[in-house]
């Protein structure tokens, strides 16, 4: 990153930031009064306030120490925030976690729920591998523990498999076999489901296919429940 300042009788009006982001696109932003600036920012003007001051009327050296000073304590903290958010990113290895990217050229949020299986850090960036693909820290929505994670992936796989049954009306005697063995596995599937786990599944899911068992039996077919 590039400052272009401007001086004005000795004092910084405002400055010109110049950086190339990971697309190798140049960026360019003007910043004023002295808003959002980063340390590497910060000490580039300390050195073109001291450049351009006017050489009649010297800035007093204490104020060159109080910036200094300042610039310490925003690099300690900077470097305090990095380790934390780093072990806050280590803490979450093994665990499963959701996270969210959206697509810059569509604007559709993608969500994906996995196991961080490490991290690693680039510069003031924290990422985290999730199933193989790397994420930044802040892509992560929601982090789970195991019993949560199992119960919603069960609940979702039941409730995916029940989406795709036909309309109620529409099983007969002709073609009922053609979804006994669907019908017979989530059956089997829920009722190896804890009640914890199948409170992640809506009561009118449920309620709704207690009347595919009833429909089968009533058109013959054998469903163990």
């Amino acid at each position: 990153m590039s400052v272009d300042a401007k001086i004005l009788d000795g004092t910084i009006t405002n400055y010109k930031t110049t950086s190339t982001n990971t697309k190798g696109v140049t960026q360019e932003e003007v910043v004023k009064d002295g808003s959002k600036m980063d340390k590497d920012a910060f000490l580039q003007l300390l050195v073109a306030q001291m450049k351009y001051q006017d050489p009649m009327e010297p800035t007093d050296n204490t104020q060159y120490v109080a910036q200094l000073a300042q610039f310490s304590s925003l690099e300690a903290m900077n470097n305090m925030g990095d380790t934390i958010n780093l072990q806050s990113a280590t803490s979450l290895v093994g665990k499963v976690v959701k996270v969210a990217t959206m697509n810059d050229a569509t604007g559709v949020v993608t969500e994906l729920t996995g196991t961080v299986d490490s991290v690693t850090r680039s510069g003031t960036k924290v990422y985290l591998m999730v199933d193989g693909s790397q994420y930044e820290m802040d892509d992560v929505k929601e982090v789970m523990d195991d019993e949560y994670a199992k119960a919603t992936t069960l609940a979702d796989t039941w409730r995916q498999s029940y989406a795709k049954l036909p309309k109620l009306a529409a099983i007969t005697q002709e073609n009922g076999g053609n979804y006994l063995d669907r019908i017979q596995g989530l059956a089997s599937l829920i009722n190896s489901m804890s009640t914890y786990q199948q409170s992640f599944i809506p009561d009118e899911e449920k309620q709704g296919f207690a009347e595919y068992i009833v429909r089968m039996r009533e058109l013959g077919f054998s469903i163990d429940t």
